[in-house]
């Protein structure tokens, strides 16, 4: 096949995935991170919701995934609630300048903790699209846990809380963690889904950690954990802070 033919072929894929979701503004930014080369071919949808999509891409021969946030459909006081109290971001005029900043949030989050716990690579952040490393394999994106029960659950909710802890270490409370955030990939947890993070000094940092502990915990006790060794929700949220404590935070 000619690479004319290829250009069609591909496009014309882009047009299928695309048709009715991307406004012009996100198609121009889609092809300008193609232009830029971080990525080359959106492949098909990974999965798709009120706030983005997650696409399926390929850079060269690695996978990735491109996030896409959404103008029109997207929870615009629930964002402002988490934008609001984090001095990494300014007010914004507008829905899209929302939007914007709600896709830099996730991209900062991730930055953040990337390195530190498995989660996906922030790649590259363009307006409202998001570049990640892709998590899976083939196309075939890594199971949610709630899709996947772990066979060492008790092993399992300990990497989970480590994760937890080493992220407040890192400044970050996720905000938004189940069983629908957690991936089991190949017996590991990985988190995703940082835009609702926030800092520990945000207003609503305390009680979002405790909605993670909580959330999280709820879930291993319908698998027949009671705790986590032992320790009851604000025994762990004690725990899941103290690093911080000691360290203070940039």
């Amino acid at each position: 096949m000619s690479n004319e033919t290829d250009k069609h072929q591909s496009e014309y894929e882009m047009r299928k995935i695309s048709e009715g979701v991307f406004d012009k503004s996100t198609l121009i930014s889609v092809n300008e991170l193609i232009r830029r080369g971080f990525f080359d071919e959106l492949s098909g949808i990974v999965s798709t919701g009120k706030e983005a999509n997650v696409y399926h891409a390929l850079r060269g021969e690695k996978e990735v995934a491109v996030k896409i946030y959404l103008i029109d459909t997207s929870d615009f006081r629930r964002m402002d609630r988490y934008i609001k109290g984090d001095r990494r971001f300014s007010g914004w005029r507008n829905k899209r300048q929302l939007v914007y900043n709600w896709a830099q949030k996730e991209f900062c989050n991730l930055s953040r903790v990337y390195g530190k716990i498995k989660c996906p690579e922030p790649i590259c952040i363009e307006k409202n699209v998001l570049v990640m490393g892709f998590l899976g394999e083939g196309a075939v994106a890594a199971p949610k846990l709630k899709d996947m029960i772990p066979e060492d659950t008790e092993g399992f909710l300990e990497k989970v809380m480590l994760q937890v802890k080493e992220m407040y270490s890192c400044g970050i409370v996720h905000g938004d963690l189940s069983e629908y955030n957690i991936l089991n990939w190949n017996e590991e947890p990985y988190i995703i889904d940082f835009s609702m993070g926030v800092m520990p000094e945000h207003p609503l940092a305390e009680e979002l950690l405790e909605r993670d502990v909580r959330n999280t915990l709820n879930f291993f006790r319908k698998l027949g954990i009671a705790n986590y060794k032992g320790k009851i929700e604000h025994e762990i949220i004690e725990w899941v802070k103290e690093p911080a404590k000691k360290k203070g935070h940039e």
